[in-house]
């Protein structure tokens, strides 16, 4: 419930921002607590619903969204952005990734958000 709505007027209608506000009101900051936060608005939430068509599995509905990210921990550390959204198997959205090119003498032409992390 991250709409922007009468209740709730900041909301963005993410699940990235809901799990990276929810890891900063429950104090979950260790890479477990990260990893099941991103567990808990992706595959959890849809089981508690009784969401068996969603998921990364044969005969699944394949609607999902491809994230600039290494690992869910990055993808809710960074709030990754979105590369690719699939929305029953058809591409209904997509941008290319953000490169940021520097001019720094001994630094790397080019880098982006993301960050090694295991």
């Amino acid at each position: 419930d991250c709409v922007l709505d009468p209740w709730y007027s900041l909301g963005t209608a993410d699940m990235l921002d809901v799990a990276f506000m929810g890891l900063h009101v429950a104090q979950m900051s260790s890479p477990a607590d990260m990893a099941r936060c991103f567990d808990m608005v992706t595959n959890v939430n849809a089981a508690i619903m009784g969401l068996d068509h969603l998921g990364l599995a044969v005969g699944k509905r394949a609607s999902l969204v491809v994230l600039d990210a290494g690992n869910p921990i990055e993808a809710v550390r960074l709030r990754a952005e979105r590369l690719c959204v699939i929305a029953r198997g058809k591409v209904v959205a997509e941008r290319t990734k953000q490169e940021t090119r520097l001019s720094i003498a001994g630094r790397p032409q080019n880098v982006n958000r993301r960050h090694k992390s295991s």
